[in-house]
């Protein structure tokens, strides 16, 4: 045993993987507040984007419990009806939303499929572009950060020792605080991508 070298040991007891992945976004109607006063209506359209994961099972989880740093982002945009001065006023914005998370996950670890289950938080930066806010309360570009949180479960299949396809489902919560205007994000991700086991 000591005459093993150390990453050959560290290779042999822990499950250490990059994914690189596509990602679609469905997000939830939910109200916009601008200067406290909330929308009548809210359309906030589906977006696409991409990330990157990078995770590890130790082995002393016998590979069942792993933990995972994960970015991934999308792009898209919103628009809402408000009440102003007796009547409505439209507003609208493109809104990519970046985040970065920190997940624990738990998972089947023998044989070539491979389901699993997650729970995950970090921090989600939302930022507005192009944005057309009634009564000037947004600039036309603007960013905020706020604490997220998500569930994940997804199913990966191998297709060789070292590489493997990955199908996944997230749901993610933040809630965004402009300059003048909030929106409580709820979105649903579906991932796929392909993935490199070291």
């Amino acid at each position: 045993m000591l005459l093993i070298p150390p990453t050959a040991w560290a290779t042999d007891t822990a499950d250490v993987y990059i994914k690189a992945y596509m990602v679609g976004g469905f997000f939830q109607d939910r109200p916009v507040s601008v200067a406290g006063v909330q929308s009548a209506s809210t359309n906030v359209r589906n977006g696409v984007g991409a990330g990157l994961r990078v995770g590890v099972f130790p082995g002393f989880t016998s590979r069942v419990v792993g933990f995972e740093l994960e970015y991934f982002g999308t792009d898209g945009r919103f628009s809402f009806l408000i009440p102003s001065n007796g009547g409505v006023a439209e507003g609208n914005s493109g809104l990519a939303v970046l985040n970065s998370m920190a997940n624990l996950v738990v998972r089947h670890p023998n044989g070539p499929f491979h389901p699993y289950v997650g729970f995950g938080i970090g921090y989600s930066s939302g930022m507005l572009h192009n944005a057309a806010i009634p009564g000037g309360h947004t600039k036309d570009f603007d960013s905020t950060a706020s604490f997220a949180y998500q569930f994940l479960l997804g199913f990966q299949g191998d297709l060789t020792e070292r590489t493997f396809l990955f199908l996944e489902y997230k749901r993610l919560a933040a809630d965004f605080h402009w300059d003048g205007m909030a929106l409580d994000l709820r979105a649903n991700y579906v991932a796929g991508g392909l993935g490199f086991r070291f």
